[in-house]
């Protein structure tokens, strides 16, 4: 039987898909309890393995160390939780969709017609909510809390952490040569027993400075203080050093003396320091630099994974909701549970691997922040690509049919 004309439909009540209905309220409500449940539960386990070694650093007065350990344990959340709440979303989710299917209030939803794809957006409230959290707690409060624990070398990471405390000699590698010294992470900061070693265009060894202190002044420019250098004057560059050479390089003593060094002094500050504890604009400013070390691509990588896990939050709680549709909208079986909870477990781990292989330099910063949200909301597209011709619906809203959606809403 063919469809009647348009002409004959004009006349039909226009129903619009209305995202804070009432079913989109109560399954955002549901959702949204699930998953602070699931992250209690997450960050319960969290802050034990993380807490309990740290218990002997804490032995003082009884009251004074029960009023610490409650900081401890407040300022350790922003760190501990984001890396879960993307996990924790799309568990509170299908957590949510398997009651919600063992109660047979899905089968109630799908006998009154309503379209799967409007079912959709319940879940894209809760991940946008929980996106939003987020970006907050790991863009603002994780670098904001870890700095209160260095300054006041609270628990572990403040000890370990402390900018007070020199690193030791470090070796860093400078576009034309390289550099040995003890840093001061200030403010401000200084360089101490440094040695520079210059090199030509030749890749041949051309001057040397050493120094008790080394300051920046800015512009690229650095301060040397009670000192000498040696400057290669031969005509072949290339016999400077030589084992059969009798004499001494003569060095020449200097009080001060400014040398140019491409060496960013924000980078010096923070070295030591993963990414994820940056502010936001340090990481800015750090992503653009000249560096020649592999932080540059973990900066890089972060400033794109502090966007991207965003949407890779909104696309998690997709998923859960669609794959709950595909595979037990009408029973909850075992096997088809274990299935969802899998694909959700790796997701999560393929997220974690492009972020170190962006890390560490093996894709490009954008990929590690981007592919693994971009391959979720493909595989999210096409499961309800799949829900919907199951159904012998249309792809399109328009397409599908509504009945009296806008009265239940």
């Amino acid at each position: 039987m063919s469809a009647p004309p348009e002409s004959q439909r004009r006349g039909a009540r226009a129903v619009y898909l209305t995202p804070w209905g009432l079913y989109s309220r109560y399954m955002l409500g549901a959702y949204l309890r699930h998953i602070m449940m699931v992250s209690a539960a997450l960050m319960t386990i969290a802050l034990t393995i993380d807490l309990w070694p740290q218990i002997p650093l804490f032995s003082g007065d009884p009251a004074a160390e029960v009023w610490n350990i409650a900081r401890l344990t407040a300022l350790r959340l922003p760190d501990l939780l984001p890396p879960f709440i993307p996990f924790a979303t799309f568990l509170g989710v299908v957590w949510s969709e398997s009651a919600f299917t063992e109660s047979r209030e899905r089968l109630l939803i799908w006998n009154s017609g309503r379209s799967p794809l409007f079912c959709m957006m319940p879940a894209l409230l809760a991940g946008l909510v929980m996106a939003a959290a987020l970006f907050v707690v790991d863009a603002w409060l994780r670098p904001a809390a870890i700095h209160v624990q260095i300054a006041e070398k609270l628990g572990r990471e403040g000890i370990r952490l402390d900018r007070a405390q020199s690193g030791g000699n470090h070796w860093i590698a400078l576009p034309d040569g390289l550099l040995r010294a003890e840093i001061e992470y200030g403010p401000p900061l200084k360089l101490h027993n440094v040695t520079i070693y210059k090199m030509d265009s030749d890749g041949h060894l051309s001057e040397v400075d050493t120094a008790a202190v080394a300051a920046p002044t800015g512009h690229g420019n650095w301060r040397l203080e009670n000192g000498r250098y040696w400057h290669s004057t031969a005509a072949d560059q290339s016999n400077v050093l030589s084992t059969s050479a009798t004499a001494e390089e003569s060095e020449t003593p200097f009080a001060t003396r400014e040398v140019a060094m491409v060496l960013d002094p924000l980078w010096l500050h923070n070295m030591g320091l993963s990414a994820q504890y940056l502010r936001l604009d340090e990481l800015s400013r750090l992503a653009g630099a000249q560096i020649m070390s592999r932080d540059l691509s973990g900066y890089k990588t972060r400033r794109q994974v502090i966007f991207g896990e965003t949407l890779f939050t909104c696309a998690m709680a997709l998923l859960g909701a669609s794959l709950s549709l595909l595979y037990f909208a009408y029973q909850t079986r075992w096997l088809a549970l274990v299935t969802v909870l899998l694909a959700g477990y790796l997701a999560h781990f393929s997220s974690k691997a492009f972020l170190l292989m962006g890390e560490l330099g093996y894709i490009a910063p954008f990929f590690g922040g981007w592919l693994a949200p971009l391959l979720l909301m493909a595989g999210v597209a096409r499961a309800l690509y799949v829900i919907q011709k199951r159904r012998g619906l249309g792809v399109q809203l328009r397409d599908t049919p509504h009945y009296a959606d806008a009265t239940s809403e």
